[in-house]
Formats: C-alpha cells, structure tokens, sequence
C-alpha cells in the first residue's frame, strides 16, 4: 500500500497533523491528529510502497517494544489511514 500524493503532515506547536493538499491550498476541514509514532511511520513512507509487517519492523527497531504489540499498533494506524481515504492500495 502506500499513502497518496496529496497528503501531507504539518507541525503545528508540538502536534503533527495530516492535511489534505489538493495542490493549491491545504484543506484544513479534514484534518487527523498523529501521535509520534504514527508521525515516524507515515513520514518515512511517504511516496513508497509499505506493508503493515514492515511498519512494525520500523516501530520495534526505533521503540524497543515486542514485535506483536508493534504489529498490531502499525495494523491499527493502516485501519485509521483506510477509513479517512488516506491510503492506496
């Protein structure tokens, strides 16, 4: 899967947000909150392919937590991206 073009993350204070750029203007009404971990694995995939496996293989290398947990942390970020449309297939 991978995450589409018109995605971006953008800081605000100490919070990371994901906005919808339609290549003019951001669109600020279709907004989702990230959390650190979510931030890491969405930035580092931007514009390449990714699998929910690889996602927890980065989460146990940066955290240090066990590699189920992280897998079903990273399955649950993909869940959030597929229902508000920011993933590709």
């Amino acid at each position: 899967m991978k995450i589409k073009e018109n995605i971006r993350i953008k800081q605000i204070g100490d919070d990371k947000i994901l906005v919808y750029n339609d290549g003019n203007n951001l669109d600020y009404t279709r907004i989702i909150s990230l959390n650190q971990s979510a931030a890491f694995l969405i930035e580092e995939s931007m514009g390449k392919e990714f699998t929910v496996q690889e996602w927890a293989h980065r989460l146990t290398d940066r955290y240090d937590i066990d590699y189920a947990l992280a897998l079903s942390d990273a399955q649950k970020v993909v869940d959030k991206l597929k229902q508000a449309g920011v993933l590709c297939e």
